[in-house]
């Protein structure tokens, strides 16, 4: 039941998610927000002066289920609380578009020195929008009522085996022992008024990141509204940058700059307008008129039209979700892993990204996108650029069909590729999926001399045929929900991951050890040392062609040429509080 519960958050953050990619910007936000002809100095140091409307209007295509956060996760649900609400931390994208992790409703925090300790102190200008105080009690109501198996909260799994006695209680349905604890035994303490205490299972190095995902609810109104809380902008409580003025449901959602929020003065923004559009070329149109001021598309001819128009700069980002092939390791060919690494290595990434994404995405040699971090460094940087795991197989089997000849005989199969009766399940029915198959097909043919059967199956029967364990070869991706490795590398964990022993048939030393290898970076506090052993995990995962990495999408983003401070991450929402617009 968990792992469905991640696998439709993370759906819905794959389909829906918009304006939280990598793009980059040197601007630097208004010093003042006294007046709207304050002058300020851009990048080349040439002054600026602030346009007389602070409004930005952007567009989503899908509509919010609601404003209560224990319930509406989605990602419309995401973007629209992120306006309304704040948390003890934010992570927020810097003035280098990386990811930030920077203080909330926290002033500031300590961690223990075995990472098993946070301590919150939380802001004495805190308030809600009705002028109330926020206290260390909104949060322990909060985490509290998540742990709650009654409340059914959709982001409770999240601290599942990481805040102390969390899954104890969530889980807790009276059958098992081993489940008894109630949401007062959970690891988190109220020191005084401003003062809260997280104690941890074990070190975390993501804590922070998770805690985005745990917004407040105040309890007085959380228990009168009961059901309908969040079921209207005047049955929600808000204590965030700014305050939803108005709804009307399916067309616009207008917020307005929070006037009691704590860092009101460093906001420029005074108005944000989030319009329901669902079509690319309505929304393009839109973009062009000034209905709304930006957008993302990756169509060559909405591109070539916009950019034609000259009012917009064009930026270019990767997202953090990689694709990637998936191989059955029960099937009599897979169980074999240079059967398996003959096909990983027998399709030119460079090639595929150019003939099927008109060269916007990021070919991937380690199943880890080049955005994904460890600690405040990035992933690769740390590890010296070793993951790119893909690249060293090259070099070691510069033939893949050889590879492929050899893992055939050492199964006592016959030698000649051709003989080979294997199927491919595509993830669709649409265009791209029937394209990218034949490419798949006409790639393996070429360089291995197999002709693989091609399944063209819809998305929800491709993932039945998956858990079933029925399946030679499968496409897949995954949207990570905080910023680490381990958000990707766990998914196959063969106890606990979505893809599982029972799915994707790995077991024995090599799955047994990744497990191993998984629970200790997860056990250390030292990021340097997660990062070589997820590093060596990967290597089991990746470098027995477990799965096979494709690539990662980039996304084109089209951006007013007045508008600044418009930073993106992948991991990270935008920094609202940086962005003004110019005459």
């Amino acid at each position: 039941m968990k792992n469905l519960k991640r696998l439709v958050i993370f759906i819905l953050i794959m389909a829906l998610s918009l304006g939280v990619l990598v793009g980059c910007g040197k601007d630097k936000a208004p010093a003042t927000t006294d007046n709207a002809t304050v002058e300020t100095d851009n990048a080349e140091g040439k002054k600026e002066e602030l346009s007389d409307e602070q409004v930005l209007k952007y567009s989503d295509r899908s509509e919010p289920t609601g404003l209560n956060p224990m319930l509406n996760t989605s990602a419309p649900d995401n973007g629209v609380q992120k306006f309304i609400l704040e948390t003890l931390v934010a992570e927020i994208t810097d003035e280098n578009s990386n990811s930030a992790i920077v203080p909330g409703v926290a002033k500031d925090w300590t961690i223990s020195e075995d990472g098993l300790t946070y301590t919150f102190n939380i802001r004495e200008d805190a308030v809600w929008n009705d002028g109330v105080p926020v206290t260390a009690n909104d949060f322990l109501f909060t985490f509290r009522t998540m742990a709650k198996p009654e409340t059914g909260s959709t982001n409770a799994w999240l601290f599942d085996g990481v805040i102390e006695n969390f899954g104890e209680s969530l889980y807790n349905d009276g059958t098992d022992p081993e489940k008894n604890k109630q949401p007062e035994d959970i690891g988190v303490k109220v020191i005084d008024d401003k003062t809260i205490e997280f104690t941890l299972v074990k070190p975390y190095g993501y804590f922070l990141e998770l805690l985005t995902g745990a917004q407040p609810v105040r309890q007085d109104k959380y228990e009168e509204w009961g059901t309908a809380y969040g079921s209207s902008i005047d049955k929600v409580m808000m204590n965030g940058r700014f305050l939803i003025e108005s709804w009307d449901p399916n067309v616009q959602i207008t917020f307005v700059k929070n006037p009691n929020y704590w860092n009101a003065e460093n906001i420029t923004l005074e108005r944000i307008e989030r319009k329901i559009i669902q079509e690319t070329a309505t929304t393009a149109q839109a973009l062009l008129s000034g209905e709304i001021d930006y957008m993302t598309t990756n169509e060559p001819e909405w591109q070539n039209l916009i950019m034609e128009d000259g009012k917009f700069e064009m930026k270019t980002a990767p997202d953090n979700a990689p694709e990637f092939l998936g191989f059955n390791v029960k099937n009599k060919y897979f169980k074999n892993p240079k059967i398996r690494l003959a096909f990983s290595l027998a399709f030119d990434r460079e090639k595929y990204v150019k003939d099927l994404r008109e060269g916007k995405a990021e070919p991937l040699y380690s199943l880890i996108p080049s955005v994904t971090n460890v600690g405040d460094e990035l992933y690769s940087e740390r590890v010296g650029g070793r993951n790119e795991i893909i690249r060293e197989l090259l070099k070691k089997y510069p033939d893949p069909k050889e590879l492929l000849i050899e893992g055939l005989k050492e199964e006592g199969l016959d030698p000649d590729p051709s003989k080979m009766d294997v199927s491919y399940f595509t993830r669709g029915t649409n265009e791209y999926s029937k394209k990218s198959a034949e490419w798949l097909l006409q790639e393996w043919k070429e360089k291995l001399g197999v002709e693989i059967k091609i399944d063209m199956v819809e998305w929800n029967v491709m993932w039945d045929k998956v858990d079933a364990g029925e399946y030679d070869i499968c496409t897949s991706g995954w949207g990570p929900y905080y910023n680490d490795p381990n958000g990707l590398l766990e998914i196959y964990d063969p106890v606990d991951g979505y893809f599982d022993s029972t799915k994707s048939g790995w077991t024995g030393e090599d799955a047994d050890r990744y497990r191993e290898l998984l629970q200790e970076a997860s056990n250390s506090p030292d990021n340097q040392e997660r990062a070589e052993l997820l590093l060596e995990a990967e290597k089991l995962l990746v470098g027995t062609g477990v799965i096979a990495p494709t690539y990662c999408l980039s996304y084109t983003y089209f951006i007013p040429k007045n508008l600044k401070g418009f930073y993106i991450n992948p991991h990270a929402e935008l920094s609202y509080n940086l962005m003004y617009f110019t005459k």
